[in-house]
């Protein structure tokens, strides 16, 4: 499982980090790494790596506040300075001021969620997307409310936020009815406005320097299906492309490497990449796994520089690896527990 009250303070804050355009805050180059921790632990945590120092904080968060953001962090986005942190098992968006150490503004409560990723939808609106509701949530995230909900067949996971519309991938529901879809949603209305079927459910995806949505489909047994990445030409919402895996390669996300413009991805072996023109999937790895449990991937856009997270058995502290785009080892330490991302400035 990978899981409303608003201080005047906070939401001047708030205010002045709309104005700009989204970063990881700190304005020093760091990175902050996002720490699931084990389902029911309350053990999520933030991480903060200095690439230039190679010093990591641990437990930036907990030090700064004196009390656990909640239950199981799925993900981060940064506005500005202000970080937007959902927690999937606690029903909440903690708000923090990522250039203070975290220091907790309040939180957008989502009773009765199981939320996953979050991504502002134009003024002071945000979406939320939902593994278990059927539904996308809608919020302020200036005042900290929920506003309403936009109904979804299935499970809604990853968004892009892009050209004035939201994209987001939407899989079957756990027990529910199947669903293989990435929608397009136009954020004026709150209205799903188009679809593009997939053959399998969407697990990730990423928005390419040229406009185009690249979405992996990993492979799944039921029905059978190998594994794919869809290239899809946004201007025209359609696919362009489907590079198919072989029925022995089970990639499980993709990551963007701006500044090669290639696809980064994980499979057996180790950490795979491909140029965005490519049309076949590559044979040889690019990084070779030193039997990593490879939960976390990400490239920074600025240096290429490549953070790997291996979650070792899911109680350990996860250990982190740097490498450089051209694939050397500049790094390694150890973070959080089950460390699932990585977000730059």
């Amino acid at each position: 499982m990978k899981q409303v009250y608003t201080l005047i303070i906070a939401a001047l804050l708030l205010l002045s980090a709309c104005n700009k355009q989204p970063s990881t805050g700190f304005n020093t180059g760091r990175v902050i790494v996002i720490n699931e921790g084990g389902f029911q632990h309350g053990n999520a945590s933030v991480s903060v790596y200095d690439p230039t120092a190679k010093t990591v904080t641990n437990n930036v968060f907990m030090n700064e506040n004196g009390f656990s953001m909640g239950d199981v962090a799925q993900s981060l986005y940064l506005m500005g300075d202000t970080a937007f942190i959902v927690m999937n098992n606690s029903q909440k968006v903690v708000v923090a001021d990522a250039k203070n150490n975290f220091k907790y503004l309040y939180s957008i409560n989502l009773p009765g969620s199981s939320p996953r990723f979050f991504v502002p939808a134009g003024g002071s609106k945000a979406y939320v997307t939902e593994l278990y509701a059927n539904k996308i949530w809608v919020v302020d995230y200036r005042t900290g409310t929920l506003l309403k909900s936009i109904p979804v067949i299935g499970w809604t996971e990853h968004l892009i936020n892009s050209g004035g519309k939201i994209y987001v991938e939407e899989a079957t529901t756990p027990g529910g009815a199947a669903v293989h879809a990435i929608l397009q949603i136009d954020p004026a209305t709150d209205q799903i406005t188009n679809s593009i079927a997939l053959s399998s459910d969407p697990a990730s995806m990423i928005l390419s320097q040229s406009n185009q949505l690249f979405v992996l489909s990993p492979q799944q047994t039921s029905p059978i299906s190998n594994a794919s990445i869809y290239r899809i030409d946004l201007p025209s919402f359609s696919i362009s492309k489907k590079i198919d895996f072989s029925p022995s390669r089970t990639p499980n996300f993709i990551r963007y490497s701006a500044l090669s413009d290639q696809i980064l991805f994980s499979d057996s072996g180790g950490i795979y990449n491909m140029l965005t023109t490519d049309t076949i999937t590559p044979a040889s790895t690019f990084i070779k796994s030193n039997s990593w449990n490879v939960y976390g991937l990400n490239a920074d856009p600025a240096t290429g520089d490549i953070y790997i997270s291996d979650a070792v058995d899911y109680q350990q502290a996860s250990h982190i690896m740097r490498y450089s785009k051209n694939g050397v080892l500049l790094d390694h330490f150890t973070a959080g527990i089950i460390t699932n991302g990585f977000v730059f400035e």
